[in-house]
């Protein structure tokens, strides 16, 4: 256990580099920009192994493997466990190495789609019954998995970001859950069209591992981590004193801030709404509609597309 902690634990501060302000100020923008698009681009890749099931829908019920009301139980799954796995760790991500935390998430996700793949391969001789439970058990777990993308990436805004941008850059990152949406229809859909429906789950785990990599290379830690001030000397912000204001205080005043549980609440309708398109778009304009495969992804996917703007 005390190896788990001392491996997620915030990276210890490296000697500070002796560079002059206008070398600081450039080195801290590259590593700061680097964090930002690893946060941003490791998350949509998060998105493709969290959404690979919807295009996945029709082919799997043609297939006889499964009906509709337990792929409803599959996916309801994933979403409760992500419920409850983001606000946990959430708490626990403000304690952590951000790098390895959210690159393990993605790890466990990515191996999740492949171990599905491998039961989509083996379903011709393992039960309905055991596939279903297998299934769900594996879509929980992704969704648990997923829960440890958002919080890391998010915290890297205030680790790297002053105040005053960080509002910016966020709406730049919400990007990620479009693109990742929209990746997933057309790149795991065209792989289900064209391969199978087990093979995209081994087209999103690919996803998964290539978004692991770029969390490694690109995902800072922290300034200090580096070798450099805190954000709020690099930006010359006024200093926060951690004896006044520990991260355990903070979270705690996010918890009796009553907006903030409206925030959630408003979110969480809107989710609703959202993952009903997502999750069963495809399948809705197939079964009811009529349209084939390839239209029905490419109609949704403009559907993640536009939520950019």
């Amino acid at each position: 256990m005390n190896r788990i902690k001392e491996f997620y634990r915030i990276s210890r501060p490296a000697p500070k580099r002796e560079l002059d302000d206008t070398a600081c100020d450039r080195y801290y923008r590259r590593l700061r920009l680097q964090a930002f698009i690893a946060a941003t681009l490791g998350y949509s890749l998060y998105y493709v192994c969290r959404t690979s099931l919807n295009v996945m829908k029709k082919p799997i019920l043609d297939s006889g493997s499964l009906d509709a009301s337990q792929l409803g139980v599959i996916g309801s799954a994933l979403l409760f466990a992500y419920a409850v796995g983001k606000f946990v760790n959430g708490f626990i991500a403000d304690y952590c190495n951000i790098k390895r935390f959210m690159a393990t998430g993605l790890v466990v996700s990515a191996s999740a789609n492949a171990l599905m793949g491998v039961l989509g391969l083996a379903q011709s001789v393992i039960p309905t019954a055991v596939v279903f439970v297998a299934f769900a058990v594996m879509w929980g777990l992704n969704g648990w998995a997923q829960s440890m993308g958002a919080p890391p990436a998010i915290i890297s805004l205030s680790r790297w970001y002053p105040l005053k941008e960080r509002g910016t850059y966020y709406g730049f990152f919400s990007a990620s859950h479009n693109l990742g949406e929209f990746f997933s229809f057309l790149f795991v859909g065209s792989i289900v069209t064209f391969a199978g429906w087990q093979a995209g789950f081994f087209g999103s785990a690919a996803a998964g591992a290539i978004g692991v990599i770029v969390i490694l290379c690109w995902l800072h830690d922290t300034p200090e981590s580096k070798g450099l001030p805190p954000v709020e000397t690099l930006a010359h912000e006024k200093s926060r004193s951690q004896a006044d204001r520990s991260v355990k205080e903070i979270q705690k005043q996010v918890l009796k801030t009553p907006a903030v549980w409206i925030l959630a609440a408003a979110s969480a309708f809107m989710y609703i709404s959202r993952y009903a398109i997502n999750g069963w778009g495809v399948l809705f304009l197939q079964e009811a509609k009529g349209f084939s495969d390839s239209e029905a992804i490419s109609i949704v996917s403009i559907n993640a597309l536009l939520g950019i703007l």
